[in-house]
């Protein structure tokens, strides 16, 4: 039997009931492909992936910014597809499609049923956030299929009551935490769960949650010892942030939230929400568990967002647990039919322009993002200005004062010079110092903005504007004459 012949569509265009599992099969392809064909053709984002590509050429337990799961990934994606933009997001996009079925799996252990598990999947890969999290490369994929993996976990345990899938949620929870440290909104989530329910208070009377938890930590170890041998890097500069810094800004809450409805889709947001409510109000201990993955983090946005702003990205970790919410909503008939009806339409279409844009930059971004970095598919013809430059002045190398460009560089800019980042050299402990040789002679100095020449003046007596280029967002300088003592590093 085919593919159209396992379902049929009635007289008014509506997907008979027996039948919607397959058809959420197909869509649930679809969008989790046009992910793969994407990532074939559109450059790396300046800024976060070529510096993740860049940690994977020095492998370590962890990094300045975040534990370092990312990087043993691109690393394999590079080994299989060398270092194209394809090999760097491999793992990452190969990932959404464990973490679908881990939200599959759990949607039809806790909602009921397989379509109820294929609708949530489906809803799952309609945000905007699981495309931007899975298609570029970032610390965000793989915590996201660890934090759908642990909700899994979880809910495998208490349906079936085999608390050996304890110790499954403790590899998949310290796997998350060698992911990104957000994963810990996730983890508060099933404590409260834990304690919060007669289910949950009764499974921490056996030693399955606790033997889980050890795992998780054994796991997590080696970024731990990592962050103790480092004064605790990553851990202190992401944990920095939740001190109260006094810069809170009225628009931030509006901002957040206007950023959500947008990555999530209005309405699948909104039946989330209401998902979310009628189950905290149920008395089913089971389904308690979806809401008490989103309540943590939403009692942390609406405290931390009137002290400093929300990344948009912080909440992806929420989303399977959200996607699950909107699949109840669903299924209880929530709110009115017409959010129902045109929840996956609007959300679908939001995908598709955003896909056009990416691919076919029909919009210019210049006015307001001079790089027009964000969704620009011309992003590889930006370094002709650069080696122009290089060999008109016969420079020996460039320098760099940020790590974006010096990432972006480092993977683009063909034949590679000796790049020398003189400023913010911690991110890149391992990399080696430059020498005076590396410094002496005519070098090219690449920058976004010209706040930092201060650092260069330090080192060189000759730097000048090179004008006579074709147009680019960046500004080049021409540099000689090193004086001094030598520094920064070559990454």
């Amino acid at each position: 039997m085919s593919i159209l012949q396992k379902y049929s569509i009635d007289s008014s265009g509506v997907i008979q009931p027996g039948n919607r599992t397959t058809a959420y099969i197909i869509a649930i392809g679809a969008l989790i492909g046009i992910r793969f064909v994407a990532a074939a053709f559109l450059p790396l984002y300046f800024g976060d992936e070529p510096y993740y590509w860049l940690w994977s050429q020095n492998l370590s337990w962890g990094y300045f910014d975040h534990p370092p799961a990312i990087a043993f990934l691109i690393r394999s994606g590079t080994i299989l597809f060398g270092d194209t933009e394809f090999g760097v997001r491999f793992f990452g996009l190969l990932l959404s499609i464990p973490a679908t079925m881990c939200v599959w799996r759990t949607g039809t252990l806790l909602l009921g049923g397989t379509e109820h598990g294929a609708r949530a999947a489906l809803i799952f890969n309609l945000t905007l956030m699981v495309h931007a999290v899975t298609f570029m490369v970032t610390p965000d994929a793989p915590v996201l299929v660890c934090c759908a993996a642990l909700l899994w976990a979880v809910a495998e345990a208490e349906t079936s009551k085999n608390g050996r899938w304890w110790l499954m949620a403790g590899l998949f929870a310290g796997l998350g935490l060698l992911s990104k440290y957000t994963i810990l909104f996730v983890g508060a989530g099933v404590f409260l769960w834990l304690l919060l329910t007669v289910s949950g208070r009764n499974w921490l009377t056996t030693c399955w949650p606790w033997i889980g938890g050890t795992i998780a930590l054994i796991v997590f170890s080696p970024n731990l010892i990592w962050n103790l041998n480092q004064d605790f890097g990553a851990l202190g500069f992401q944990f920095s942030r939740l001190l109260f810094s006094g810069r809170g800004r009225w628009y931030y809450l509006p901002q957040l939230i206007g950023e959500q409805f947008l990555l999530a889709s209005p309405f699948i947001l909104a039946l989330a929400l209401m998902g979310l409510w009628h189950i905290t109000v149920s008395k089913d201990q089971r389904r308690l568990l979806i809401a008490m993955q989103i309540w943590p983090f939403i009692i942390f946005a609406l405290t931390y967002v009137f002290v400093d702003r929300i990344h948009r990205n912080w909440s992806d970790v929420v989303y399977p647990a959200l996607a699950l919410a909107a699949a109840d909503a669903f299924r209880n008939r929530l709110g009115p039919s017409l959010v129902r009806k045109i929840a996956a339409p609007t959300a679908l279409s939001i995908l598709v322009i955003v896909y056009v844009q990416m691919l076919f930059h029909v919009v210019s971004l210049a006015p307001h993002d001079p790089l027009d970095h964000h969704l620009a598919s011309t992003t590889r013809q930006r370094t002709l200005p650069i080696q122009k430059a290089i060999a008109d002045a016969n420079a020996r190398g460039v320098l760099t004062t940020d790590f974006p460009v010096t990432s972006w560089l480092r993977f683009y800019l063909r034949p590679q010079p000796p790049i020398i980042m003189v400023a913010d050299d911690f991110r890149f402990p391992s990399a080696p110092r430059a020498t005076a040789e590396h410094l002496d002679g005519t070098l090219i100095y690449v920058a976004i903005k010209d706040d930092m020449l201060y650092v260069l003046r330090k080192g060189f007596s000759k730097i000048e504007r090179v004008t006579d280029l074709p147009p680019t967002p960046f500004l080049i300088y021409r540099v000689s004459g090193f004086k001094g003592l030598p520094y920064g590093r070559l990454p």
